[in-house]
């Protein structure tokens, strides 16, 4: 057992990504993808491991053979000089999938972190984590939110097997809070749909880019170093609508689920600035100054018609990597 006692047993507790927007996307435009996102507090994960004297998965059906693949993956692209030490793994916590929150690169970070522990190897770095989960192939702001929190830039990738480094990590706010808001029936783009919306799409404008890394740069960044959260929602209104646009012709409109973007007009009119799908959505957040304003918001959504059947959250910004 490698040194491992079979009471052995810790659990890795993850946050949830929101994504903001790519910025860049086409042949010939450099670097591909980067984007904005933030660290939230949840939904997250809760992963418990144990060693074991056979491998075991206790989630949810829809987990499991996603936890199987990932156990064996991560086991062989991680250290090869040691084999894999049977393992209990009990999901206790999970975010809903194909829903904006990154849960792919979160869990599967979780699991090759596992897989890395129990083998001896400590402080492993992110990036090499993703790789052996086979994460961080587009977007990286999982796989360094997974590592630190916060609100993350991503600069975008020029080859296909790295990862895109981070170019800002600034710490949200402590007092801000994000509104979640998830309608039923309609799951976002992923899988072999996500690979296929993106052969289908043209190449971003210059211009666009350029416009969205000087929403970030200028704007958005500096609002969350500030605490501007009026500013902040300005411009991120700005940024979540000229991403939706470019995808608009694969996700059917600036918003994935018509009734998110019937809802962020109905928002818009209640002085609600901070509107923004998160990743292929369908998930829609709405960023506030503090918990007050979160909780009148959640108030009035549960008396808004166009926002009837949909689940609420509020969720705090997380300013720390995963913890086990």
């Amino acid at each position: 057992m490698w040194g491992r006692r079979l009471d052995d047993a810790f659990t890795v507790r993850t946050g949830a990504r929101l994504h903001f927007g790519l910025l860049s996307y086409g042949d010939g435009v450099g670097r591909q993808f980067g984007g904005l996102g933030a660290m939230i507090d949840r939904p997250g994960f809760e992963l418990f491991a144990k060693v074991a004297e056979h491998d075991q998965i206790d989630a949810p059906p829809e987990w499991i053979s996603r936890l199987t693949g990932l156990l064996q993956k991560c086991r062989d692209h991680g250290n090869a000089t040691q084999p894999g030490v049977p393992l209990r793994l009990e999901l206790r916590q999970a975010p809903p999938a194909h829903s904006g929150f990154g849960s792919g690169t979160q869990l599967g970070l979780a699991v090759a972190c596992v897989v890395a522990r129990v083998a001896g190897e400590e402080q492993v770095p992110a990036t090499e984590l993703a790789r052996r989960a086979g994460r961080g192939k587009r977007s990286a702001i999982g796989v360094h939110g997974f590592d630190q929190g916060g609100l993350l830039l991503e600069a975008g990738k020029r080859t296909t097997d790295t990862i895109s480094p981070l170019v800002a990590r600034v710490a949200i706010p402590e007092e801000w809070r994000f509104v979640l808001i998830r309608p039923q029936g309609k799951p976002g783009i992923s899988g072999t749909q996500e690979v296929a919306a993106f052969k289908n799409l043209l190449a971003m404008p210059e211009a666009t880019t350029d416009r969205l890394c000087n929403l970030a740069v200028r704007e958005l960044i500096p609002a969350a170093i500030e605490c501007d959260c009026d500013r902040f929602a300005v411009a991120l209104w700005e940024f979540g609508t000229l991403v939706g646009r470019f995808f608009s012709p694969v996700q059917g409109g600036v918003f994935a689920h018509p009734q998110m973007e019937a809802l962020a007009g109905r928002l818009r009119e209640e002085g609600y600035s901070g509107v923004a799908q998160t990743s292929w959505g369908p998930t829609v957040s709405v960023v506030c100054r503090d918990e007050e304003e979160a909780d009148r918001l959640v108030d009035w959504l549960r008396k808004e018609p166009t926002a009837a059947d949909c689940e609420f959250l509020v969720a705090r910004g997380l300013n720390h990597g995963a913890t086990s």
